[in-house]
């Protein structure tokens, strides 16, 4: 009797055990935080500072990258926004993932070639719709921008397109200056031949000066 086991889904287990190790630690953070604040919160306290600063944040999480078949790789994120009314919000935002790809030379998904490494990188502006509950801020947007993609072989693909995201996500204000953030975005990459649409989401703290 000969029994076979699959190297694939055990290679892969092995791998997303290992990027989750990148971000757990930032997302075990921003939960501190929120059970810090929670009392705040209870009470309904005044959501975030007074006046109309800017705001820096940084956050980690999982990226999905359709010519990688959806799986999930770590991305990292840095923000920096203002408000510019009581329910609007002006964003600018860039964000580094290295996930590893199986593409044709019509850059379309295939699980019979080698995987290889790609960077990818995102430069983008937008506005969020934002609404104030407590320190509970919930808010959804659109943001445009450029998205590049540098292969790591020589004799890879190294372009630069657009990119549309929308991101749904809520913060939460531990004080007038400091919260924590979760958010989901829905990303349309264009790309040499076609438009991927891929998704990530994130967790981390921002800061308001």
């Amino acid at each position: 009797m000969n029994i076979c086991i699959s190297v694939d889904p055990l290679r892969r287990s092995a791998r997303l055990s290992k990027w989750s190790d990148k971000w757990v630690a930032p997302v075990c953070f921003a939960v501190g935080l929120l059970m810090v604040a929670s009392p705040s919160v209870v009470e309904g306290q005044a959501s975030g500072p007074e006046r109309e600063n800017w705001t820096l944040g940084i956050a980690a999480g999982v990226f999905k990258y359709e010519p990688s078949a959806d799986e999930g790789f770590p991305i990292f994120v840095a923000r920096a926004d203002r408000p510019i009314s009581k329910w609007v919000r002006f964003v600018a935002a860039t964000s580094y993932t290295r996930p590893e790809i199986q593409t044709n030379a019509q850059n379309m998904f295939d699980p019979t070639l080698p995987a290889e490494h790609t960077n990818l990188f995102t430069v983008t502006l937008g506005f969020q719709l934002k609404w104030a509950a407590g320190r509970l801020e919930p808010y959804v947007g659109i943001s445009g921008g450029y998205f590049g993609r540098y292969d790591g072989d020589s004799m890879g693909r190294r372009f630069g397109r657009s990119t549309f995201q929308f991101p749904l996500g809520i913060r939460l204000w531990a004080t007038n200056n400091i919260g924590v953030r979760a958010e989901y975005r829905f990303d349309e990459d264009s790309h040499e031949v076609v438009t991927h649409s891929d998704s990530e989401m994130t967790a981390g703290v921002f800061w308001t000066f």
